[in-house]
């Protein structure tokens, strides 16, 4: 039985010798370190800041943002908050002030057939963020020519009311005539 165990183990660092031959073929040097983990990554992406602590509350969309259709805003686009303008698509950006983020964004609109939709942001689509200034953002991208008609948002913080902060409006495709 010790005869098996002593093959067993030359065949293990035959295999290991091997190995480490064939990692120095296929360019890691030989007697020199390699770098750690942590410098062989490149740096993660920022993460955006978590909700505030405490109680959550539901807020409305102020009353004066709808109804309206992006086509009826100025536009306002900015590479952080959707980008755009795109082909056939409108960027909808919503707001919060300083001392309130949002946990979730539900804004309700309008499609062209009347169809009414609710898309919740992050879950089902858009982003959250908080700017600079420390203001929570959402964004999300929809087919142009939906109608804004309300919505609702989960906060942590203080804030009576969330805003339409932006819109993104489809470019216009040129005509062929």
């Amino acid at each position: 039985m010790p005869r098996v165990r002593a093959d067993r183990f030359r065949s293990a660092v035959s295999a290991t010798a091997a190995c480490l031959l064939l990692l120095g073929v296929a360019g890691l040097p030989r007697r020199e370190a390699r770098p750690g983990p942590s410098t062989d990554r490149p740096p993660a992406p920022p993460v955006p800041p978590a909700p505030l602590p405490g109680p959550r509350t539901t807020i409305r969309l102020a009353p004066a943002d709808a109804p309206v259709r992006a086509a009826g805003r100025e536009p306002a686009c900015a590479a952080g908050l959707g980008g755009g303008p795109y082909p056939d698509e409108d960027v909808w950006v919503f707001g919060l002030p300083a001392g309130a983020r949002f946990v979730a964004v539900t804004p309700e609109f309008v499609a062209p057939d009347r169809e009414r939709v609710a898309p919740t942001v992050p879950t089902e689509a858009g982003v959250l963020t908080v700017d600079g200034a420390g203001g929570s953002a959402a964004w999300l991208r929809l087919p142009a020519g939906w109608t804004l008609t309300g919505g609702s948002a989960a906060i942590a913080g203080d804030a009576d009311s969330f805003a339409l902060a932006a819109v993104c409006p489809a470019s216009v495709s040129p005509s062929s005539s």
